[in-house]
């Protein structure tokens, strides 16, 4: 039998006494930073590391599709934001927009994920290829503004992502009931919540509030905890297919939300500037001027 030997970054066989660590390569082959593999998996993140990973892919959603990210006229990033009295409310708001954002881009990026996500959206039982025919858009995302301004609504109270055709944009795909089209749209609602009892369970399931599935990414790992109730109240809530779980059908969108969720409430919190989101400073050069022609662009449309 073959023996698999892991080791450290410098080489050194690791023990079972050996504590594991993620750490953030720099370009140049050093090591920037780094937080035992425990406590980044189970506590809070180091917001460096999350940054040298996600800080630039997190600074063009802020940007360019939930448009919170600004240059004011000393020419200095500003990040937009109401903050409430708890900044985890506000954090929790902007990381729900973020998750519509980042669930478009894998269905846009990864056919099987565009199947899987876009099953859950007409609830049917299997990922099947003709949702290959169609693409996922965020209701309220100024990518869809920009180029499917007919199928923007950023008040949308029922989906936050739909499917459109990709041939003939205007036709949706449609629900599934018992293996044919109802002639409702398909569509996900998307929360994230650390406490969903506190501010999902009345508000938005007992109320039976949507006619789409509700996909809820718990990152206080509490998703049971609501279903156990849904149960016990003998609720009409179909598991799985009313109320679903986002860490079963993406556990890659799932832990980049909570690591997310550190950097977003450091930026509300004041903890770290909006241009500390960008560690290669001619990476975040390069994305300040891209920012500056798109505010000129739309300076001289308006004019």
């Amino acid at each position: 039998m073959q023996k698999t030997t892991l080791i450290d970054r410098f080489g050194n066989p690791l023990t079972p006494q050996t504590q594991l660590v993620v750490v953030a390569k720099l370009p140049n082959g050093s090591y920037a930073e780094e937080q035992a593999l425990s406590s980044w998996q189970n506590g809070q993140r180091n917001t460096n590391l999350v940054a040298h990973a996600h800080g630039y892919d997190l600074l063009n959603i802020l940007t360019n599709e939930l448009g919170l990210v600004d240059i004011d006229s000393t020419e200095l990033l500003q990040f937009r934001v109401v903050v409430t009295a708890d900044p985890h409310v506000s954090v929790m708001r902007v990381l729900g927009k973020i998750a519509e954002a980042v669930i478009v881009q894998e269905c846009n990026r990864n056919i099987f994920a565009n199947r899987k996500w876009g099953m859950v959206a007409r609830k049917g039982r299997r990922p099947h290829q003709a949702l290959d025919d169609f693409k996922a858009i965020g209701t309220g995302l100024n990518s869809t503004q920009r180029h499917h301004p007919q199928k923007y609504n950023a008040t949308n109270p029922q989906r936050d992502i739909i499917w459109i055709h990709k041939e003939n944009t205007t036709q949706e795909l449609l629900q599934l009931v018992r293996g044919n089209n109802s002639g409702v749209s398909a569509g996900i609602q998307v929360k994230v919540s650390h406490d969903g009892l506190m501010y999902l369970y009345q508000s938005d399931i007992v109320s039976r509030r949507y006619e789409v599935p509700l996909v809820y990414f718990d990152l206080g790992n509490d998703f049971h905890n609501l279903t156990n109730k849904i149960y016990a109240a003998q609720m009409n809530v179909a598991i799985g297919t009313d109320f679903v779980r986002g860490h079963t059908i993406s556990p890659e969108i799932h832990d980049l939300l909570v690591s997310y969720y550190w950097l977003v409430y450091d930026l509300v919190a004041g903890r770290m500037r909006i241009d500390q989101l960008i560690k290669d400073e001619l990476l975040f050069d390069a994305f300040k001027k891209d920012v500056q022609e798109q505010q000129l662009h739309k300076q001289i449309i308006v004019l």
